[in-house]
C-alpha cells in the first residue's frame, strides 16, 4: 500500500481533494532529461545516520496533532526550525477508498508499510514519506476528513460488513486498543555534514521511485526552500506565464523551468559552466542562493516576466511547444534564457521580432538536436542557449547549422 494519489479530476460526487482539478499532471511536460542517471551518486553512509523506532498509532497521532511530526506542504511554512524543508509531499490526499482500506488493514491486524522521517535539530520529525498514512490515521482518530464537499463525517465505507459505517468513536472498546496500539515501523533520518541534504534528496528519489513517483522538483523545494525557492514560487504566478504553460503542474514542474532559466543565465553570459546532470545542477544553484536572492533578482524578475509577455503575444502557448500539446523543456530554458539574455543588448525586442526569432530558431537542424537528443550534455545545453541568444539578439543563424 502506498501514499499514491490519482490524477483524475475530482466529480461532483467525488471523495478526491478538490485541488487536484486545478492543477495538471507531468505527462504535459516533455523532459527528456527527468530519467537522467547521476554517474557519481553520493554513498549513504557519507551523508545520512538513520536507525529504526516503532511508533504506535495512538503516539502517531499524538505527536501529529502537538507538530512533533511536520508535514510539509508546497506553500511558505512559518519558523526558523523548519526552514530548508518545506514541501516534501504533493498537497493531494487519498481517495476515500483508500484511507477506508488503508485502515481497515489496521483493524484486521495486517502488516501496514513504515514511514520516512527527517530529524530536525530540535528534535522534530518531517515526514519524509508516509504523508497520507499519517494524514489518514489523524482524520479517522479526529472523525472528520477533507473531501471535494469540504470536512466530512470520517465513517468507514468502502470495507467488509464487520466494520462498514463505523467511526473511530462507536468502534467497540477491544478495536479501538486495536487501532491504538498497532505500531508501525519508522526509519528516522538525520542529515550529516555538507552532503547531508544532497543525500536525503537521493534517498527520496529512490524511495519514491515506485507508487508515489514524486519528481525532482517537489523533493528540490522540500531541501533548498528559502529565498529563492520563494522568488521562484512568485515568478510562477506571473499571468502570462500561466497563459504559456498552462495550469499549475502538479509535479512543479513550471516551478523547475523557471528555476532552469535563472540558473543557467550565468551559462549565456560565459561566466559559468554548465556541467551535468541537470539534477545536481539544480539543486547545487539552490543550496548557494538557499538562504537568499539571486543576484540582480529584481532584473531577472524584469526580464522574465518582460519575456513571458513578449513569447505570449507571439505565439501564446504554443510558444513553449514544438510540437504536439507537450510543452518541451530545452526549448523552454533556451528561449527562457536567449530572450532574457538579448533584452541586454537589444531593449527594443518586440512580439514581432520575438515571432520572428522563433521561426529562425525552429528551422534550424542544429537547435533542434540540442533540444531533442542528449539535452543534458554540456554542449547541448550551451549550444541551444546559444542559438536562441543569437536568434532573439536578431542575428542570422545560417552559420549555425552544423
Amino acid at each position: 500500500m502506498t501514499d499514491s494519489q490519482s490524477t483524475a479530476a475530482a466529480g461532483p460526487d467525488s471523495d478526491e481533494d478538490p485541488q487536484e482539478s486545478l492543477v495538471k499532471a507531468d505527462s504535459d511536460v516533455l523532459d527528456l532529461e527527468s530519467d537522467e542517471i547521476d554517474s557519481t551518486p553520493i554513498r549513504a553512509d557519507d551523508a545520512l545516520r538513520y536507525f529504526g523506532a516503532d511508533f504506535d498509532v495512538d503516539g502517531l497521532v499524538k505527536r501529529l496533532n502537538n507538530d512533533t511530526f511536520i508535514i510539509p506542504t508546497f506553500e511558505p511554512l512559518t519558523g526558523d526550525d523548519i526552514a530548508g524543508f518545506e514541501g516534501f509531499q504533493r498537497g493531494l490526499v487519498w481517495k476515500k477508498k483508500q484511507m477506508d482500506r488503508f485502515i481497515e488493514s489496521l483493524l484486521l491486524g495486517y502488516p501496514v508499510p513504515g514511514i520516512f522521517l527527517v530529524e530536525l535539530a530540535d528534535r522534530r520529525y518531517l515526514v519524509l514519506d508516509g504523508q497520507q498514512r499519517l494524514t489518514t490515521l489523524q482524520a479517522f482518530k479526529r472523525g472528520q476528513y477533507r473531501s471535494v464537499r469540504g470536512p466530512s463525517r470520517f465513517a468507514l465505507r468502502y470495507v467488509g460488513d464487520e466494520f462498514k459505517g463505523h467511526t473511530y468513536e462507536n468502534l467497540e472498546p477491544t478495536q479501538q486498543r486495536i487501532f491504538d496500539n498497532t505500531f508501525i515501523q519508522a526509519t528516522i533520518i538525520v542529515p550529516k555534514g555538507a552532503e547531508g541534504k544532497r543525500g536525503v534528496y537521493s534517498l527520496f528519489e529512490r524511495i519514491n521511485s515506485g507508487g508515489t513517483n514524486l519528481k525532482p522538483q517537489q523533493i528540490r523545494v522540500a531541501l533548498y526552500a528559502g529565498e529563492t525557492v520563494n522568488f521562484v514560487r512568485d515568478l510562477n504566478q506571473d499571468a502570462n506565464w500561466r497563459d504559456l504553460f498552462g495550469p499549475q503542474n502538479r509535479d512543479l514542474k513550471d516551478h523547475e523551468l523557471i528555476l532552469r532559466a535563472i540558473s543557467l543565465m550565468p551559462t549565456a553570459r560565459g561566466i559559468q559552466v554548465f556541467r551535468p546532470p541537470m539534477a545536481r545542477f539544480l539543486n547545487d544553484y539552490l543550496e548557494v542562493n538557499q538562504d537568499q536572492l539571486p543576484a540582480d533578482s529584481e532584473g531577472i524578475r524584469t526580464r522574465f516576466t518582460r519575456a513571458a509577455r513578449l513569447l505570449n503575444e507571439a505565439r501564446g502557448r504554443d510558444a513553449l511547444k514544438i510540437r504536439g500539446t507537450q510543452v518541451n523543456a530545452a526549448h523552454t530554458d533556451a528561449v527562457l534564457v536567449g530572450l532574457m539574455s538579448a533584452f541586454e543588448q537589444r531593449s527594443n525586442t518586440s512580439a514581432e521580432d520575438v515571432e520572428t526569432a522563433l521561426t529562425a530558431l525552429l528551422a534550424n537542424e542544429r537547435y533542434q538536436y540540442a533540444i531533442s537528443e542528449s539535452t543534458s550534455h554540456s554542449e547541448q545545453v550551451s549550444a541551444r542557449i546559444k542559438l536562441a541568444t543569437k536568434a532573439f539578439r536578431g542575428e542570422s543563424l545560417a552559420d549555425e547549422q552544423e
